[in-house]
């Protein structure tokens, strides 16, 4: 693999492959240029499914299979040259560092951070920055009421969002005038499949779009949780004017998370940036 530039922020990522750089999110879409594997792109936007990139000067879509991975670190982490504790480090990371997830061999991610590349333990790695375990999820599923309430989840808004997805199910909460949390809404979702899974963590909303699609099915009432990841609305058509798959209760989307379009529209609406959202 080709020696990597200095990553400086998120917005940059890597190809895991030869690359079809595309005018339109659509595989059938004219391709612009190929762009060999360990290339850096520059990150534009983010949908599900396709990322819009920057590429020596020439912008268009790359399918989010073929990037890199971002993660973030929540403890020091050292970079090994092999996945292995006996090997040699190769540098240590600080906590909350960006790095780009290449693969994965086991227990440990073959990575890239700060034009460095090695190994590091998956463990120490997250969607989000924090360690695992840093609310008590004994009633996440269970009792989302009383998970809340007990570990005394902070928001900078009026409300909370929760999502479950063992039960496949998101929470809305408003915030008493006491600081406890009441719960508006309680409604079925459909999550990330296996090999493309919905991230976990506490992340903050961070702005919206009316809709965003591709030339096979439109989303609608898009609310961001982080990058490429949205709550939105079960699928239309590429027009928009008709549903063609409304399931929810299941696992199968890219990541987003799918809700009925009432319900997804009621976020679009309601919910202001910044609120928390905590994903397990």
């Amino acid at each position: 693999m080709k020696k990597y530039e200095r990553q400086q922020q998120n917005s940059y990522k890597y190809t895991l492959a030869n690359t079809n750089l595309r005018e339109e999110k659509s595989t059938s879409s004219n391709v612009i240029t190929v762009i060999p594997i360990g290339s850096k792109v520059q990150v534009i936007g983010a949908e599900e499914d396709w990322y819009e990139v920057l590429y020596n000067g020439q912008r268009g879509y790359l399918y989010s299979d073929y990037l890199s991975k971002t993660k973030y670190t929540w403890t020091d982490v050292t970079l090994r040259s092999y996945p292995s504790a006996e090997s040699n480090p190769v540098a240590i990371i600080p906590p909350k560092s960006i790095v780009q997830v290449i693969s994965v061999n086991g227990d440990w991610s073959y990575a890239i951070y700060d034009n460095q590349v090695g190994y590091i333990f998956s463990y120490f790695l997250s969607d989000d920055g924090n360690p695992p375990e840093e609310y008590n999820f004994e009633y996440f599923y269970t009792d989302m009421i009383k998970f809340v309430n007990d570990n005394q989840i902070k928001s900078p808004t009026i409300n909370l969002i929760t999502t479950d997805l063992e039960n496949k199910l998101t929470y809305i909460f408003e915030k008493n005038p006491d600081g406890s949390w009441n719960l508006l809404y309680k409604w079925p979702c459909t999550i990330g499949k296996p090999s493309t899974p919905t991230i976990k963590g506490t992340f903050y909303v961070s702005g919206r779009k009316p809709y965003f699609g591709s030339d096979t099915y439109r989303v609608k009432y898009a609310t961001r949780i982080r990058g490429s990841y949205y709550y939105h609305s079960i699928l239309f058509n590429p027009a928009g004017t008709e549903i063609i798959d409304d399931r929810l209760g299941m696992a199968l989307s890219h990541g987003c998370i799918r809700l009925a379009v009432e319900n997804a529209h009621w976020i679009y609406d309601n919910i202001l940036d910044k609120t928390t959202i905590i994903i397990n």
